[in-house]
């Protein structure tokens, strides 16, 4: 299909030789949308660099079976036609291919980061049971190992997405993924800002939660909402739903008929590996339209300006209350964000802009408590209690400004990560 004026995007990602798009390709028919929406995205064909992988040999005894010269040399060849036959059959034959050996993911992730990339563009692929049996889910590792966005093209796209899904959870990775769906959206697109609140009332210690919840959420949707600076030609609706992330988020997407689901991921910088939901994992292998991935390493490159943190301390739990006394007194007033990993809530954020009370620990229930509110008199007043205590550890940057508190408990975790 050759790229017509009408399916380009508004913007585009302003790829150029030194920040090019990748392409990674295995010249089957379920990367063509790879080559289609890669070219598309990136405009001009010297930002684009077209990769494809060629995986090595099975290993036996230590050596790869039948791996001859000719054996090798035949295998590039046959890459190269491949992918060349694509290519013509997409309409994009003056376009040069780099042909690699090894693992896909991880060859095209370290081309990605060494090139300085603006985007890695894959096709979504199939991940059926086999194919993670086999390690063969290539989409998905990629946006694992990726520290730069990935467009992960569904079968048939072949135009800048015109109706987008946004998983908000008003994380930075979110935010960023929000801003870049943007940028490559087409014109006139319509923008769904959607947050899933949690199933239950884990977080909000009064019997109206959910009504408070949506208030809570319904705010902060606006405050994202004013800072994407949508495009005029744009529409935009906020929608908040409740329930399993993964499922309402799918669900909506199948019913506004979306071509394009954008989610931050979780990715494993320092202090993001302390909360690897599977949210994005659940995306990739269940969605029928594209899934673009903005991972938390191409949040700290494009957006904050922060360092990674010098020092993570492991509070002794004899000391916890003390600990975490003092933790309080230091962090008091401090608004942040507080994600819960966890089987039922499958690492949503559940706490956004909230200043924090205090932290405290009680013995005698093997409780922590984490609590948030404006401190005034009347004011509302929220508590996380958290039972099934493991572990406690403090992260600080290297001016020992506490960044973050990660709590440990049963098979979850409980971020809370300073934003102020």
């Amino acid at each position: 299909m050759m790229i017509g004026e009408s399916a380009s995007p508004r913007v585009g990602i302003r790829a150029n030789h030194a920040s090019p798009v990748i392409i990674a390709t295995d010249g089957r028919s379920q990367s063509d949308a790879a080559l289609i929406v890669g070219r598309l995205l990136a405009g001009e064909a010297d930002a684009i660099r077209v990769v494809t992988v060629i995986k090595p040999m099975p290993m036996l005894g230590g050596a790869q079976v039948g791996a001859t010269p000719d054996l090798v040399a035949d295998r590039r060849a046959n890459a190269r036609r491949q992918v060349a036959t694509q290519m013509t059959r997409t309409g994009n034959q003056a376009l040069e291919v780099e042909l690699r050996d090894g693992d896909p993911a991880t060859v095209v992730a370290r081309l990605a980061h060494g090139a300085g990339a603006s985007m890695i563009v894959c096709g979504l692929g199939r991940h059926r049971v086999a194919d993670r049996m086999f390690g063969d889910e290539t989409a998905l590792r990629l946006i694992r190992m990726s520290d730069v966005p990935v467009f992960a093209a569904a079968s048939g796209a072949a135009q800048a997405p015109r109706r987008i899904v946004v998983a908000v959870d008003f994380a930075e990775t979110s935010l960023r993924a929000a801003r870049l769906a943007i940028e490559i959206a087409a014109p006139a697109a319509t923008i769904y800002l959607v947050h899933v609140a949690p199933r239950d009332s884990a977080l909000y210690d009064w019997k109206s939660w959910s009504t408070a919840y949506e208030q809570d959420a319904g705010n902060a949707l606006r405050k994202t909402h004013e800072q994407l600076r949508i495009p005029a030609d744009m529409t935009t609706q906020r929608v908040l739903l409740q329930g399993d992330p993964t499922t309402e988020l799918l669900a909506f997407a199948t019913n506004v008929n979306a071509d394009l689901i954008a989610t931050g991921s979780h990715g494993y910088g320092f202090v993001a590996r302390f909360l690897v939901g599977s949210v994005t994992t659940r995306l990739v292998r269940c969605a029928t339209c594209s899934v673009l991935t903005v991972p938390h390493a191409a949040v700290m490159t494009h957006v904050r300006t922060s360092v990674e943190p010098s020092e993570a301390s492991a509070l002794t739990q004899e000391n916890w209350a003390n600990q975490l006394a003092e933790f309080s007194r230091r962090n008091e007033g401090r608004r942040g964000t507080l994600e819960v990993d966890d089987p039922e809530l499958d690492g949503q954020a559940q706490l956004f802009d909230y200043p924090l009370l205090g932290a405290a620990y009680d013995p005698h229930d093997e409780r922590v408590e984490l609590m948030f509110g404006s401190g005034t008199a009347g004011g509302r007043h929220l508590t996380r209690e958290i039972g099934g205590v493991t572990s406690i550890m403090v992260l600080r940057d290297e001016m020992q400004r506490d960044l973050a508190i990660r709590i440990a408990h049963g098979a979850g975790l409980t971020l809370l990560t300073f934003t102020s």
